[in-house]
């Protein structure tokens, strides 16, 4: 099982930047049969990125809803582990982060024991020292 962050699953959305790199891991852990969460505020955040893509002109309107509708196939358990409000504000307060956003997922995946992947390389950089259960993209390698 691990726990799988919206700028990762962007990434399998969307053309960008390691999108390749995304659907090699996503890959992967289907292949394996890895069962893939994430909290419930996973569907909000990539709904609003998406929005805010096409507001931006990074994504035309068309594309952005095939990007949400695939989405909506992924098979990605929407988890809310005992504690996790509590323990997401806890997160928050001690790695220094002035939302709770990204510690809803650290803390789904630390209080299911398990590993929370991400794409988001300032994220990774500002909190990894003091949560190991982190991994960024780049620490997958894809087979050639």
């Amino acid at each position: 099982m691990v726990c799988l962050d919206a700028s990762l699953a962007l990434k399998l959305l969307v053309v960008e930047d390691d999108s390749a790199q995304a659907r090699s891991l996503w890959r992967s852990w289907i292949a394996r049969g890895v069962e893939v969460v994430a909290p419930g505020l996973f569907v909000f955040e990539c709904t609003s990125v998406l929005r805010r893509m096409v507001v931006r002109h990074d994504l035309e309107e068309e594309a952005a809803r095939q990007a949400l509708g695939l989405r909506l196939t992924m098979p990605v358990s929407l988890r809310a582990p005992t504690g996790l409000v509590e323990r997401a504000w806890n997160l928050a307060r001690d790695l220094g982060r002035p939302t709770a956003y990204d510690c809803f997922y650290l803390g789904v995946a630390e209080l299911l024991g398990i590993d929370c992947w991400t794409a988001d390389r300032r994220l990774y950089n500002a909190v990894r020292k003091k949560t190991p259960w982190l991994r960024h993209l780049s620490e997958h390698e894809t087979p050639e």
